[in-house]
């Protein structure tokens, strides 16, 4: 795999994680207005942006290393 092709997998991914996470903003807010559980969500929530933090440093890193040989 290129490092373009794996930077253009890695923004993909980031995109896909960023969509659940303010998919799951939504869901906290909603169960917060109902008095319910927030805390399975928030949990969620934090390992969603663990991993989308994870994916953005090493779509900076790719970026670059693409930077650098061009």
């Amino acid at each position: 795999m290129t490092h373009e092709d794996e930077l253009a997998h890695v923004r993909e991914q980031v995109s896909m994680l960023a969509e659940q996470v303010g998919t799951l903003l939504d869901v906290v807010r909603r169960q917060g207005d109902c008095g319910r559980d927030t805390k399975p969500a928030e949990d969620k929530l934090a390992l969603l942006e663990s991993l989308m933090w994870r994916l953005h440093r090493r779509q900076v890193r790719l970026q670059q290393h693409s930077q650098a040989i061009h």
